[in-house]
């Protein structure tokens, strides 16, 4: 592996990265309150998104509203709302529209182009939402979810989109909600907590906070591989799969990202970035 790109622009840690559906754009938030979008071919900046009222930004997510992939995006941020922004005439980004959807930071975005819905973590529950032909969210009631005493990590649309995951970090919990009609179907538990998890197909990989990555089978949740490395510090280290390479990408927390190899699990080494005990976080890939 090879570098090919520096891209700099964020004055503060990077919090999470999305890559277009067909791999030319990029997208990132941090703790600068900006959101950046990078062109992949090129290596520059298209356009810089500054929103200091929102806080932080936590949680970003492509929306593919039309088989372009690269037209529509959401951001959640630390002050509990969700951004929608669309791609004008003149290839630049505008706001659309903003919702008041959290009383906490949105930890986790998911989008579902089948139904036109985006699904939100943030304060120990989900919400669900629909996108109007206006491109404002419209909250789906969702009232009857118990509030959980734990954090809400990620949220991942199953089941072709009839289905929500959402996984809990302390208590180690994967809660599945059929949609319509909302109700809970099954929870199950992992080994361990749950930094962070990304669902491939139907296999949900997880980050321990332990020894390193688990991937479980679901809906069964048998464990059937395990990517371990070595956590010096006790931080939610993203996961990114790249299937078609047969590599997963893992953050780390000692100035460098690990690869293992998605079959075996086997080490297959490490991608420099930034010094010793820095912290890379956000992970993503584009195939």
């Amino acid at each position: 592996f090879s570098s090919k790109y520096t891209l700099s622009r964020h004055t503060k840690a990077v919090n999470v990265l999305a890559v277009s559906r067909h791999g030319a754009l990029l997208l990132s938030g941090g703790n600068d309150s900006r959101i950046v979008v990078w062109n992949l071919v090129s290596g520059e900046m298209i356009q810089e998104i500054f929103t200091p009222a929102a806080g932080y930004i936590s949680a970003i997510t492509w929306m593919d509203v039309d088989d372009g992939g690269e037209t529509t995006f959401a951001f959640g941020a630390s002050d509990g709302n969700i951004q929608v922004y669309e791609r004008s005439n003149d290839a630049l980004f505008v706001f659309q529209s903003t919702t008041m959807s959290h009383s906490g930071a949105v930890e986790s975005l998911a989008w579902d182009p089948v139904h036109r819905r985006l699904a939100s973590a943030a304060g120990g529950r989900p919400h669900l939402w629909t996108l109007t032909q206006d491109s404002d969210l419209a909250i789906i009631i969702i009232s009857q979810t118990e509030k959980q005493p734990y954090i809400a990590r990620t949220v991942h649309f199953y089941d072709n989109g009839a289905s929500l995951l959402v996984s809990f970090l302390e208590s180690g919990e994967i809660f599945c909600y059929s949609i319509e009609p909302w109700d809970l179907k099954w929870c199950k538990k992992v080994q361990g907590r749950i930094g962070n998890a990304v669902l491939e197909g139907n296999f949900l990989l997880v980050s321990n906070l332990k020894d390193g990555v688990d991937k479980y089978t679901v809906p069964t949740f048998q464990r059937v591989q395990s990517y371990s490395h070595v956590i010096l510090c006790n931080v939610p280290l993203q996961i990114s799969v790249a299937r078609q390479a047969g590599l997963i990408f893992v953050g780390g927390d000692d100035g460098f990202a690990r690869v293992f190899d998605y079959n075996t699990g086997i080490y297959r080494g490490q991608l420099a970035h930034g010094n010793r005990g820095d912290q890379i976080i956000p992970v993503t890939v584009s195939q």
